[in-house]
């Protein structure tokens, strides 16, 4: 689903018509009158042609076509990625979703599902493996495992929540590699075991930081296009990711998660991916449809509006989350967004809504707002 945008030339010939014109000239001579015409002409004794009897072709009485009024095929889609910046530039390994694993899955025991988990991530995503190992090890919140484990009967029960363990433990080790301060939290984003990044004033005002309450964007137009559900549940045409993330009231006194900034925002995103990396390499394990490409098209579009509502409404907070070191986050986590998109194009049961996510994604004026932030970044 990389696509780059493209230009058609179109040749006209022009057709001239020259006109030839053409004289003759003579010399005259002094008149010495008449002479008399003295030569008998010959006589013509040729046979005169017959006349033409073949009947003329019948005038042509068939309806000609129609003018084709159809609507002409749309453009090529606006870029999702700019191959000379750094969201096109990402490059990384997909998970080996064809590994066996079915040694371990077939010796599986509850008293090592830990071990279990272990060896198939190594085998199917290394990536996750090395989140959780690091959160594991890292954290001082406690084992990510147990805190969202909720069966542990069979290796299925355990592939089953391989996305969430995945996910949920990228936080922890997250929110161990980050350094907070006397100047404020200088958050971190593990994207690899070789990638990590780290930017500071990514916080909302909640926390003294600042950047404005992620929940605000809500108050944006696009809100209505896809409006928080009724509820915790799914519904039809609704966001159900809005009641968790984008919750409470910045301006009372309690605390929601809604209320946190920007980085918030990016450290979800990059989760979220690694959310559909674990669905796209356990996929053999997946049964009905399950929402890992909504999650991060749902992100992709909260990002989106964010950086439009801060460069509109917030212009003291814009300058902060497009510099040089968010803009590096910004990219990277949307770079490699679209590389687990174009993965796992076709295969349907990863995504729920994806495809009524990814038309509001794919607005102009939305996909404009990570142009600007590639353009702040001198990409060329």
């Amino acid at each position: 689903m990389r696509r780059w945008m493209h230009s058609a030339a179109t040749l006209v010939v022009g057709l001239s018509l020259l006109a030839c014109g053409g004289g003759s000239g003579g010399g005259t001579t002094a008149d010495a009158g008449p002479i008399a015409d003295t030569v008998t002409p010959p006589m013509d004794t040729s046979t005169p042609p017959a006349p033409d009897t073949t009947t003329p072709p019948a005038p042509d009485t068939t309806t000609p076509p129609a003018p084709d009024t159809t609507t002409p095929p749309p453009g090529p889609p606006p870029a999702q990625v700019d191959p000379n910046c750094i969201d096109g530039k990402y490059i990384e390994a997909l998970p080996p979703y064809t590994a066996d694993i079915s040694a371990a899955v077939n010796s599986y025991s509850p008293n090592n599902y830990m071990g279990f988990l272990d060896s198939v991530l190594a085998s199917r995503y290394p990536i996750g493996q090395y989140l959780v190992s690091t959160a594991l090890e890292t954290s001082k919140q406690g084992n990510c495992i147990d805190y969202f484990l909720s069966k542990k009967a069979t290796a299925k029960d355990i592939i089953g929540q391989m996305s969430v363990f995945v996910h949920e433990c990228g936080h922890f080790a997250d929110i161990a590699a980050g350094v907070f301060s006397f100047s404020g939290m200088e958050a971190a984003y593990l994207i690899t075991p070789e990638k990590k990044l780290m930017c500071t004033q990514g916080s909302g005002t909640i926390n003294n930081g600042p950047t404005f309450a992620r929940s605000l964007i809500k108050n944006d137009e696009y809100n209505d296009m896809r409006p928080p559900c009724a509820g915790f549940g799914g519904g039809q045409n609704c966001d159900f990711y809005a009641n968790v993330y984008l919750d409470g009231n910045p301006n009372d006194s309690n605390f929601e998660g809604g209320d946190q900034g920007f980085g918030s925002v990016m450290e979800e995103a990059t989760q979220y991916v690694n959310s559909l990396a674990t669905g796209l390499a356990f996929q053999d394990f997946v049964g009905g449809a399950v929402s890992e490409r909504d999650g991060i098209l749902t992100f992709l579009w909260y990002i989106q509006r964010y950086l439009r509502m801060a460069r509109l409404q917030y212009p003291e907070v814009y300058p902060i989350i497009t510099n040089d070191c968010w803009r590096e986050v910004i990219l990277t986590v949307w770079g490699r967004a679209w590389l687990y998109l174009e993965a796992t194009e076709d295969i349907g049961k990863l995504g729920i809504s994806d495809d009524a996510i990814m038309a509001l994604v794919m607005r102009p004026e939305l996909l404009e707002e990570i142009q600007r932030v590639r353009d702040l970044e001198g990409c060329q």
